[in-house]
């Protein structure tokens, strides 16, 4: 099972994520991204996190010579790959459920990303990743489209049942 979650900003696709994460703890492998922000509650940018605990800033405000950018954030994909790439390459080796959060503009800067998703989307049966509502970039239309991929829109009203309904369909 190959499930696309999309929705709004900020609506909870990485809340459902990290849910099922946790819920099936060994049988995840894959990374979320959260924002931090500084002590008055401002969003400074935005970190990358596997299910191994490593980290890094993908984005951030103060990345004012990066030579990508998304709005305002500056983004660090040398930082993002050394990260990102080894556990999503040990996730086509591992007979788990492979957990992108999320295949959205800042990521998709990187082709060695973009083309490791691609292998799998192509190779693995059992994927929960996270997809921006519009069509950012031609591959989100693509795996958007996929037959094999089942597409979930998260809302306010179906967002705290998600996790649930998630897990059994990826047990199954």
């Amino acid at each position: 099972m190959k499930i696309l979650l999309t929705g709004k900003p900020g609506i909870g696709k990485t809340t459902v994520v990290k849910k099922v994460a946790q819920a099936l703890k060994d049988n995840v492998i894959g990374f979320w991204t959260e924002d931090f922000r500084d002590k008055h509650g401002k969003r400074l940018g935005f970190k990358v996190i596997t299910t191994e605990g490593k980290e890094a800033i993908l984005a951030s405000k103060l990345f004012f010579d990066a030579p990508f950018k998304v709005g305002s954030y500056g983004v660090d994909i040398k930082a993002f790959e050394d990260v990102v790439i080894p556990v999503l390459e040990k996730a086509l080796k591992e007979n788990k459920i492979v957990v992108i959060d999320e295949i959205g503009k800042m990521e998709l800067f990187s082709e060695k990303f973009l083309s490791l998703v691609k292998e799998i989307f192509n190779k693995k049966d059992k994927i929960l990743a996270t997809v921006p509502i519009k069509n950012i970039h031609p591959f989100v239309k693509e795996l958007k489209e996929r037959k094999d991929v089942l597409l979930i829109e998260v809302s306010l009203s179906n967002r705290n049942q998600l996790p649930e309904k998630i897990i059994q369909l990826l047990k199954n």
